[in-house]
This record gives C-alpha cells, structure tokens and sequence, in this order.
C-alpha cells in the first residue's frame, strides 16, 4: 500500500500547579478542535500546520508559523520535554514523529540563513509601557509577544546577559550558547528594550510601578532547597541550582573523586553529567524513589547511565560526613515505597537497619528549587509554597502586575513558562486597552479526524546522531545533531495530520489542505478507496460509485494512489507524485 505525506493541568513533582492556558486556538467551521499534539502542548503551537509546511519543504513558512505561538523554537528544539510527541496519535502504529527535532532543524536553519540579519522593528503604537523584571523564556515570551502588539517594553535583568536560567543553568552540551543567543537577538530586534546588569530592589520596583503602566514578574525558582540533614556546611557540599551557576560563571571550573548527586529531577541529573564533564572519577546519583517514579525526562535518565553515572534506587541521605571540615562521605538509608501520596507517586519510608555510608569526596543536593519575591514591596498574596499567586489570566492582586513561568508555576518546564508569558501578555493587551473581562480563552476540545490507525502503513522513525559517551563526558560540546533536510522532510512525512484540517494556515495563503477527485466515468466501484482510506472519508453514490466527503478527506492521497482504475486524482499533487515518482527528500 503507498502512503504519501504517510496519509494521514497538571501538576509537577514539587506540587506546583503547571497547567496554563493558551490564548492560541484552532478554529473549525464546527467547532473549536485540537489535534492530540497541540492538545497536549503547553503553548498550543500548531505542531500539525509547521510540520505539513515541512514536508513540503517550506522551512520558512514553517519558522514563521511556529513563531506566531513562541519566539524559542531553537531552544525548544532542544530542551523543551516534548508532550507533544508523547501524545502524537502516530505511537499507536509504530513510533509518534519526532516533533521537536523537526521544530529544531527549520529554527536552526532559519538561523544560519539569517542570524547576522537584524529583525525589522515593530512599530510602537500604544502609549502604556510595560517592565518585563527576568528575561527567561517567560519574560521574553512576553515582551515579545508585547512589542509585536506595539507596547513599548522594558526588560529588566540581574546578569550582564539575557537568558535567564536558560543561560545560567542549562548546560552548554543542552542548550549551545549561541543558540540561545541567536533566538534573543531576535526577540530584542524586533524592539524590546534591554537592561542587564540591573538587579530590582524593593525601592527599584517602586520606581517601575511609577514609571510603567503595567509590570511582570518573571523571576524564576533559582534557589535551591536545603536538606536539613548534619553536615550541609562541609566544605565540598553544594547546592545544585548554585552549582550550575558557579559553573556558567566559571568559579568552578573542576572536580575530582567521588561525587553524590542527591534528587531525581533533571537538575539533579545535569548537575550529575556537569560533574563527570569537570573530571570527576565517578558519580552517583542517589534516589529515594525508583526510576520509575522519577520526574526526570526518560531520554535524560538514559543517556546519564550511557556516560557511566550510577543511578541508586530507594535510597536517601541521613547525615553527610567529614574529616578536617570537608566531605569524607555520606551516611544513607534504604527506602520502601509506601501508599500514593499527593504526588501521585508512591510514599518512600526509611527501611530500619538498612544505614550504610558511600565514600565521596563531595555532595550536590538537588531535591528542589525555592523563589525569592523579596523585592517586591506591596502586600502580594503568594501560595504557600511561597510563589507568586496569579488568576488564570496570570494576574496578581497588585494592580498592573502579572506574573509568569517559575516564580509562579514552580520549577517546571521551559514550554510551560512560555505559554505562562504568552498568556500574561494577552491579558496586560486587555487590562492595558480597557478591554479586561472580554472572554480572551476560547473553549476547545480535542478530536482525532483519524478513524482507523490499523491502516497506516509503518514507516520507521527518523533519528539523530548522537556523539559517543566517551567523547561526550570530556567536554561540553553539544551532544545531539540536527536532522538533515532529508531526514527532516521524511520525518514530517510520518505525520497522519490526524486533527483538524489546517484551516489555521488560510489566511496567511500558506494552507496545504488538498483534496480528492473522483472520475465516474473511469470508476468501477470497486471499494479500493473505501478500504484503505483512515478517515472514512469515501463514501458511495447511489450506483456503487465512489464519492468523497470533502468535510473529512484530508488529502493525503491514499485513495487516489490505491485505485486500480486511476479513476481519483487530487487537486495539488500530480499523477507522479501519486504513482511513485517522489523522490526521497524532494518537495511535493
């Protein structure tokens, strides 16, 4: 059978509530629908119209596309933890399409074309100002989305550079620097104004409250939490979150002997394969729970035990030990998994007479990430873990003050922060232009167009090269490469664009939908088109002829490819596209 185009509020492990509504929407003329992908994509961005604009070769258009929604594609090409991809209904064939890869090739593409190309400004066309306090993917999702409107905005940042935790504790073998870079000159291009190197105290935000007509907190989680276990102040004992920042700042530039990693998120694990990359001879990774309860990303965990890094089960620290006031060891107790808790996940109780101690020479705790909101100087209701409390539109009690990403969905994921921003943005839009209260978040449902995914022929997933372990713990080079243009267009063509028709793409002329014709004259009624149609879209005249409905075909051509009789064609793609004359790789 010939496919062509392959035809076709939750809650994170610190109980910080991370689900977010988006602003952005796809519209039907029955309804307001989701494809499973964008459904489960925190920013909702349309991951079916960006990945069909791939496999047409349009990586342009696809950039622009994925740009309406966020102004990271890069970024999140490489780091974001893809719900997309774990919801794409193509993993009930055989393996769901490798989304992020696809989003990281046409932004990296679209980089090298044109990085030393300045972004035409937007023009200011409103009065009010806005001050954006952290520029990390929150903060300049919303001056971006802000200064697109024609809001005058002011970004304001403690480092000397933009980033925020992207940049200060993200490693480099994650996230290279210059791709982080090459996203915020964009952003800031466009005319957002930058001051770094500015660190807001509670008199400075008494200055922004006079100065702008609206501010937004975006501060981030960048404290990390203590144990509260004998021996913290050793010499040799660090905070993870402190850690990374020291080795961004390059105040530690080595580490040697045995390194105890304590935590299971993936903090914990970049701390964990930071440390080997500084020289250390062996690292553990201590967890109270097992890997299975861990809130670390799969692929993290796997290619942390590919670099030699032990990952110790049931496991937890009692006391840290030490000789001449520096870390000698670290005394630990086994754990048993108990009743679920409130995390969903089984409780860890201490198994009495289990306490044994590992020699190390130094302890990194990574069991959790704390916000600092002191300089903000008016009555502020904060939850009680201490985050910044916000409406679902993002609006604090103070008047004109919003806020965003981790300082007030807790230590979550980079795609959560920027549709945190994305979302703040909308509603500063309204509060500011007297529009505040005006339905902004549009209901939606998702829906699967898709009726019979046993009819899709498998076809495998691409995959990138990796470098090997051993190469990869010597240095902070990026560990992944990008797909090729062919992988990347034959990857987009494992996607069964089983949501909505992509009806979004219409009015920027960009719309792919195609759509199946049928000559009676040449059809015979044999059935062909019925049967191996997965949308149930090919219907029957009243001779037995084949007829098409056009309010659920999506054009993927398999009808017409199929029929004996040559009697369907398609509007867009040509006889020899359908008939096997696609090249690997080439545009359709």
């Amino acid at each position: 059978m010939l496919f062509l185009r392959d035809t076709l509020s939750r809650t994170n492990s610190d109980g910080f509530e991370t689900s977010v509504k988006s602003p952005f929407t796809t519209s039907t003329e029955d309804g307001t629908y989701y494809p499973p992908c964008v459904s489960a994509c925190p920013a909702h961005v349309n991951v079916q119209g960006y990945v069909s604009l791939i496999s047409q070769g349009r990586f342009k258009e696809s950039i622009d596309l994925i740009r309406k929604t966020i102004p990271f594609p890069a970024v999140c090409g490489r780091v974001c933890f893809s719900a997309c991809e774990d919801n794409c209904y193509r993993g009930l064939r055989d393996e769901q399409v490798s989304i992020r890869l696809l989003k990281r090739l046409v932004a990296d593409t679209d980089y090298h074309i044109e990085y030393l190309k300045s972004a035409e400004p937007i023009p200011k066309t409103h009065k009010e100002s806005v001050a954006v306090i952290g520029s990390g993917p929150a903060g300049m999702t919303a001056a971006y989305n802000l200064v697109k409107m024609g809001y005058p905005v002011t970004v304001y940042e403690k480092e000397k550079k933009l980033g925020g935790m992207l940049r200060t504790h993200i490693p480099r073998y994650r996230l290279p620097e210059s791709t982080l870079d090459a996203e915020l000159k964009y952003i800031q291009d466009l005319g957002v104004e930058i001051k770094t190197g500015v660190e807001i105290t509670a008199s400075d935000w008494e200055h922004l409250r006079t100065v702008h007509e609206a501010v937004f907190v975006s501060v981030g989680a960048q404290a990390s939490n203590s144990l509260n276990i004998p021996g913290e102040s050793l010499d040799g004992v660090y905070k993870a979150m402190d850690m990374l920042w020291d080795v961004y700042h390059r105040n530690i530039s080595a580490m040697s002997g045995h390194v105890v990693v304590i935590g299971g998120g993936n903090v914990a694990l970049d701390a964990a394969r930071t440390a080997i990359r500084l020289g250390a001879e062996k690292v553990t990774i201590l967890y109270r729970r097992t890997r299975h309860e861990m809130p670390a990303t799969m692929d993290e965990a796997n290619q942390t035990l590919e670099e030699g890094i032990d990952i110790v089960e049931l496991s937890s620290p009692v006391k840290i030990l030490g000789e001449d006031g520096s870390v000698s060891g670290i005394e630990c107790v086994k754990m048993v998994l108990g009743d679920v808790d409130t995390s969903g996940r089984k409780r860890p109780t201490p198994l009495t007479g289990s306490e044994h101690v590992i020699d190390c020479k130094a302890v990194i705790m990574a069991i959790g990430q704390s916000i600092s909101l002191d300089f903000i100087s008016e009555n502020a209701t904060l939850t009680n873990r201490g985050a910044l409390a916000v409406s679902d539109s993002m609006k604090t009690n103070m008047p004109g003050v919003f806020g965003g990403g981790d300082c007030v969905i807790g230590p979550s994921s980079v795609i959560d922060a920027i549709a945190s921003g994305a979302i703040a943005a909308r509603s500063i839009d309204a509060y500011l232009s007297g529009t505040w209260g005006t339905p902004m978040e549009p209901e939606y449902t998702e829906k699967v167009w898709l009726t019979d995914e046993t009819k899709i022929d498998p076809k495998i997933r691409q995959r990138p090269r990796y470098l090997s372990p051993n190469r990869r713990v010597t240095n902070f080079e990026e560990i992944e490469s990008n797909f090729t243009f062919e992988q990347g267009i034959t990857e987009a063509l494992r996607c069964l664009h089983c949501g909505p028709c992509d009806t979004c793409l219409e009015k920027d002329e960009t719309c792919l939908t195609d759509k199946a014709n049928v000559n009676e004259a040449l059809c015979s009624g044999c059935g062909t088109c019925s049967t191996v149609c997965p949308y149930n879209s090919v219907l029957r005249t009243e001779l037995g002829l084949a007829l098409i409905d056009e309010s659920t075909c999506k054009g993927c051509g398999t009808c017409a490819a199929s029929c004996p009789d040559r009697a369907i064609s398609m509007r867009r793609l040509s006889d020899d596209c359908l008939y096997g004359e696609i090249r690997p790789g080439g545009n359709q």
